[in-house]
């Protein structure tokens, strides 16, 4: 799908060393405070490809029509996932157990989210396995669920899922969503809190249909801006195509907890404005002196206002300097997805136009 931070990409290129801590930058800020820490998939990246090792990455376009493309990621928590960075080869054996399941050979690997760590593990993935990687992603920042992707709206299959564990136990999963949600989870617990797995064994036709196109290029340009490093939160904005909704410093921190929201309040240095953020693991929605300005599927990337590193929900304090940038959602939902991915879905009721976002 094209959006206004995206094109439908027509060339081939390649991912090598260097190209990880933009990567993991991009993703910080698509990932709207949400998604895992990308400092885990940046290290892991760099020492997967520090024998100069490319890894290629292809429009869903350029492949068959009925290409298999299989998705991955890392799910569980963060304190497991740091003390065990991913491993390629953990991986490598999900994207194999799905493609058996299938009946057929992975021709690519796909991204699930582009926010967070799992803009990066599906390189991992593709370095372990050889294949290319799609320049794409199905969700266009981070979501909580699996079930929260362009996919699974357009009806295409959640499962069969594989689950690898890090003593290379593997756990394959055939029930439908939400079913397949809740294996997941209890699987990964079962498995020591965190885990490798692939899931949306999708052609390459279903991709270039329903998939966000460009979005890996994009989380690289988007990353290469911050490295540049702009003067500021106002140029960050202008060069990667955002607005700044606020700037100011966090009055009071409500956390959120399991699927209970939280917020933060911030008052705005410019205007004087009370200014909320809706959270959970992600940032979700912001108000301006009670009104509906921004929420999901759109992203609300909160960054330091000096060195403009993005500060997900967990690490909010009060008297803590911030700014909120917006960048609209990258892709384009169908209006029956609102109850999906928008504000609805997270127990928000606003009165908020957020037509840009839905088809």
């Amino acid at each position: 799908m094209s959006t206004p931070h995206t094109s439908p990409p027509t060339r081939r290129w390649g991912v090598g060393a260097t190209d990880a801590g933009a990567l993991g930058a991009g993703a910080a800020l698509l990932g709207s405070g949400g998604g895992g820490d990308v400092r885990v998939g940046v290290l892991a990246l760099r020492h997967a490809l520090a024998d100069r090792a490319t890894v290629p990455v292809v429009p869903a376009a350029a492949l068959p029509p009925d290409a298999l493309v299989v998705h991955v990621g890392l799910v569980g928590s963060p304190d497991v996932v740091a003390e065990r960075p991913p491993d390629g080869a953990d991986f490598a054996r999900a994207v194999h157990a799905v493609a058996a399941a299938v009946g057929r050979p992975a021709a690519a690997v796909g991204v699930i989210e582009i926010g967070g760590l799992n803009a990066l593990t599906p390189l991992l993935a593709a370095h372990a396995t050889g294949l290319p990687v799609v320049d794409g992603d199905v969700m266009g920042r981070a979501f909580p669920l699996i079930s929260q992707s362009t996919l699974a709206v357009a009806g295409e299959p959640i499962t069969p899922l594989a689950v690898v564990g890090a003593a290379a136990e593997e756990v394959l999963v055939t029930a439908p969503a939400p079913a397949a949600e809740r294996l997941l989870r209890a699987t990964v617990a079962a498995l020591g809190g965190a885990a490798a797995f692939a899931i949306y064994p999708a052609t390459a036709a279903a991709l270039v249909t329903h998939g966000v196109s460009g979005s890996l290029g994009l989380c690289l340009r988007l990353g290469a801006q911050l490295a540049a490093r702009p003067a500021g939160p106002a140029e960050l904005a202008r060069r990667i195509g955002a607005s700044v909704l606020c700037e100011g410093r966090v009055d009071e921190v409500r956390p959120g907890r399991d699927h209970v929201l939280g917020s933060a309040t911030v008052r705005d240095h410019a205007t004087g404005a009370v200014v909320r953020l809706d959270l959970l693991d992600e940032y979700l929605a912001l108000t301006v002196d009670g009104v509906p300005v921004a929420a999901v599927p759109d992203v609300l990337a909160v960054v330091e206002p000096v060195t403009l590193a993005p500060i997900p929900p967990a690490r909010l304090r009060p008297g803590q300097p911030l700014a909120v940038l917006h960048l609209p959602a990258l892709a384009r939902w169908p209006a029956a997805a609102a109850a999906v991915v928008g504000p609805a879905a997270f127990g928000l009721d606003l009165d908020l136009d957020l037509a840009g976002a839905w088809t």
